[in-house]
C-alpha cells in the first residue's frame, strides 16, 4: 500500500522518528531553560538575602542602643511624679533616633507591657499608653533579652517588623525598647516583571510579598492551635489566615520546585512558576523567589517548531523527488496519449461541427417559433381584456336601456309640444322645449361616449393617469345602478393623485372592482362602497382601496380569487374572468393587487400603484 508514491512503512518510520525527535527537543529545551532560570533564581535569592540583611540589620541594633541610654533607664525606675518631668526629654530623644535611622517608630515599654514613651508622642496616632504585653517580641525581650516579630500594628493597621531589647537594672528586666520597621521599601525594590519575591515567617505566613494579594496568606495549612496563637498575639490584626491557592506539580532539585499559582497579571488565571527558597539571614523566616516559566514553555514551542519545520522540509523534499519521478513517467505517457487523442480529435471535431451546425439551425427555428408564439399570446391577452370589457357592457345593458329610454320619451313629448306651440303661434314656448331637447341629447351623448371609450381597444402605453378621473368615468357608467339600488358611494381621493398606468385599462380595473362591489352589497342591509387613496409614500407608492359592506369572501375562495374561472357569483351570472383579467392588467402597470376580509365585515381590495408626476398640457407650459 502506497500513498504519494511512498510505502506505508516509510510513512510510519518517518512519523516515529518525528515524534521521538520532537519529544527529545522539547525536553532538552525545557531542561536547559529551567536550568538557566534556576541560575537566575539563585542570583535573585542572593540579592534578596543581602538586601534583607542590609535593610533590617541597621535597625536591629537600635533597641539595644536605646536600652543603654541613662535617661531611658531612669524613666523606667522613676516614680510616677518623677517620670512626668523626665518624659519630654525621653520622647524628644526617641523622636530624634527615629528620624536618624528612618524607622517607623521607636518605643519604651515598662515591665507591664505599657508604652510609656514613643517617637510619635506628638502625632495624631501615638503608641503612648498602648499595652503590648501580648506581643511575642515583648515577651521574648523580657525572657531572652531580645525579641523579633512581624505583625500588623494594632493602632495604625500598618504591617511592619518589630525588634526589641530588654532594659535591665542590674540583673532585673525593668522594661524593653522596641523599633518598628516598614518593609514597603523592600517590596518595591524586589518587584520585577514576571517574577515574585516573598518572605514566609515561622507560621508559614507570607509577611513580605511583591504581590500584594498574596500578603498574609499561608504557604501551608494553618492548624487550629496556630490559629489560636495568632489570634492571641493579634499578629495579623485579628484576621483569619487563609492558605494561598497554589498547587505543587513537581520537584526540580533540592531547593527548587514547580508550582501553579494565581497569575498576578490576569485575575482569575493561573501561571506556572519555578519556586526557589533559602533561609532568611535573620530569624526563622524563609526567602522565596518565584520565576515565571513562560519563557521555558516558549523555548519548548520554538524547539517543537524547529523540529517540525525540519521534518516538513525533509518531507516536502521527499515528496518533491517522488512527484518529479511520477511527473516524468506521466509526461511520457501523456505524449503517447496526446498523439492518439490528436488523431481521434480531428475525427471528433468534424463530427461535432456537423452536429453543431444542425443544432444551430434547429435553435434558430425554435427561436422564431417562440417569438411568433409570444406575439400571439400578447394578442390573445389583449383580446381577453377587451372581452372582459364587452362582458361588463353586456351586464350593464339593462340599466343603460333604462337611462336612454327616459330621455327619448321626454324628447318625443317635448317635440310634440313644440309642434303644438308652433301651430298656436307660441314660438317662445316651442324654442324652450327645443332647448330642453338639446340638453337631453347632450347628456345621452356623454353617456354613449363613455361607453365607446370604455369599449375601445387600448393602445398599451403606460403614462401618468389621474386616479380621480378614472373613478369618475367608472362612476358615470354605474350611475343609474348606484341610484336605483340606493348605494352610498364614499370617494376620498387626494387631489392631484396620479399613478403609472394606461387610461382605458385603469378605467376597466375600476369598473370591474366597482361592479363586483355593487354585486356584493345588493342584498346587504347597509349598502356602502368606499374608495380611498392618499398621497405617495416614501417608497413612491400610491395605495388605493375599495371597501364594501357585503358578506365578504369565503376563506377557501380567497386563496384562489385571482385565478381564472374562480367566482363567488351564482351559476350563469359570471365566468370568473373579471378578477383574473384585473390582476393581469394591474401587474402590467407594475402594480400589485390583494384582497382581504375586513374585521367589521365586507371585503377590501387594495392596489399599490407606482406614483407618477401629472402630465403637463400645452396650456400649463
Amino acid at each position: 500500500m502506497r500513498y504519494k508514491g511512498i510505502p506505508w512503512w516509510g510513512w510510519a518510520a518517518a512519523a516515529v522518528l518525528y515524534v521521538g525527535a520532537a519529544a527529545a527537543a522539547v525536553e532538552f529545551a525545557w531542561n536547559r531553560a529551567i536550568d538557566a532560570l534556576a541560575d537566575v533564581g539563585e542570583h535573585r535569592l542572593d540579592l534578596y538575602a543581602a538586601s534583607l540583611k542590609s535593610e533590617l540589620g541597621r535597625f536591629e541594633m537600635v533597641p539595644a542602643l536605646v536600652a543603654r541610654q541613662d535617661s531611658v533607664r531612669a524613666l523606667l525606675k522613676a516614680s510616677p511624679d518623677e517620670a512626668r518631668g523626665m518624659l519630654p526629654a525621653v520622647d524628644t530623644y526617641l523622636e530624634a533616633v527615629n528620624d536618624d535611622v528612618g524607622s517607623g517608630a521607636v518605643d519604651v515599654i515598662d515591665a507591664h507591657g505599657t508604652v510609656i514613651a514613643a517617637s510619635n508622642w506628638n502625632q495624631p496616632v501615638s503608641f503612648v499608653g498602648t499595652n503590648v504585653s501580648y506581643r511575642p517580641y515583648f515577651k521574648d525581650a523580657l525572657a531572652q533579652g531580645r525579641g523579633r516579630f512581624f505583625g500588623i500594628g494594632t493602632n495604625t493597621g500598618v504591617p511592619g517588623l518589630y525588634f526589641a531589647n530588654a532594659i535591665h537594672d542590674g540583673d532585673t528586666a525593668i522594661g524593653a525598647a522596641a523599633v518598628k520597621v516598614s518593609v514597603d521599601a523592600l517590596e518595591s525594590a524586589w518587584r520585577t516583571p514576571g517574577e515574585a519575591a516573598i518572605v514566609v515567617d515561622s507560621n508559614g505566613v507570607i509577611v513580605i510579598s511583591t504581590q500584594p494579594e498574596w500578603k498574609f496568606t499561608a504557604m501551608r495549612a494553618i492548624t487550629e492551635p496556630q490559629q489560636r496563637d495568632i489570634q492571641a498575639s493579634r499578629q495579623y490584626a485579628g484576621r483569619i489566615v487563609e492558605a494561598l491557592q497554589f498547587r505543587r506539580v513537581g520537584d526540580w532539585n533540592e531547593s527548587a520546585w514547580i508550582g501553579i499559582f494565581p497569575d498576578p497579571r490576569r485575575a482569575g488565571d493561573t501561571a506556572r512558576f519555578l519556586v526557589m527558597s533559602r533561609p532568611a539571614p535573620q530569624g526563622q523566616d524563609t526567602i522565596m523567589a518565584l520565576l515565571d516559566t513562560a519563557g521555558a514553555r516558549r523555548q519548548q514551542r520554538i524547539a517543537f517548531a524547529f523540529v517540525t519545520g525540519v521534518f516538513l522540509i525533509a518531507a516536502l523534499y521527499a515528496l518533491y523527488a517522488v512527484q518529479r519521478r511520477r511527473v516524468i513517467v506521466e509526461k511520457l505517457k501523456a505524449q503517447e496519449a496526446l498523439r492518439r487523442a490528436n488523431d481521434q480529435l480531428e475525427t471528433t471535431v468534424a463530427q461535432r461541427t456537423a452536429a453543431l451546425t444542425q443544432a444551430n439551425a434547429q435553435m434558430q427555428r425554435e427561436i422564431a417559433e417562440r417569438e411568433r408564439t409570444e406575439q400571439r399570446l400578447r394578442a390573445t391577452q389583449q383580446e381577453i381584456v377587451h372581452a372582459g370589457k364587452l362582458a361588463v357592457i353586456g351586464q350593464m345593458a339593462a340599466g343603460l336601456t333604462h337611462e336612454l329610454n327616459q330621455p327619448l320619451v321626454a324628447i318625443r313629448t317635448l317635440c310634440d309640444n313644440a309642434r303644438t306651440f308652433f301651430e298656436r303661434n307660441q314660438p317662445a314656448q316651442a324654442i324652450a322645449n327645443l332647448e330642453r331637447v338639446g340638453r337631453l341629447v347632450d347628456s345621452m351623448a356623454v353617456l354613449t361616449s363613455e361607453l365607446k371609450a370604455f369599449a375601445r381597444k387600448p393602445e398599451v402605453e403606460r403614462v401618468a393617469v389621474s386616479l380621480g378621473e378614472a373613478i369618475a368615468h367608472a362612476r358615470l357608467i354605474y350611475e343609474s345602478r348606484i341610484r336605483d339600488e340606493a348605494v352610498r358611494l364614499d370617494v376620498r381621493i387626494a387631489p392631484g393623485t396620479t399613478v403609472y398606468a394606461e387610461s382605458s385599462q385603469l378605467q376597466q380595473v375600476i369598473v370591474n372592482l366597482l361592479g363586483n362591489a355593487l354585486d356584493a352589497v345588493r342584498d346587504a342591509s347597509t349598502r356602502v362602497i368606499a374608495m380611498e387613496a392618499g398621497e405617495a409614500d416614501a417608497q413612491g407608492r400610491v395605495r388605493f382601496t375599495i371597501d364594501d359592506t357585503g358578506p365578504g369572501i369565503a376563506p377557501d375562495v380567497l386563496a384562489h380569487l385571482f385565478e381564472p374561472f374562480v367566482t363567488t357569483k351564482p351559476r350563469g351570472q359570471g365566468l370568473g374572468l373579471g378578477l383574473a383579467i384585473t390582476s393581469r392588467i394591474v401587474e402590467g402597470f407594475g402594480a400589485k393587487i390583494t384582497a382581504t376580509n375586513r374585521d367589521e365585515g365586507g371585503a377590501r381590495f387594495t392596489i399599490e400603484f407606482a406614483a407618477a408626476e401629472p402630465q403637463r398640457t400645452e396650456h400649463g407650459r
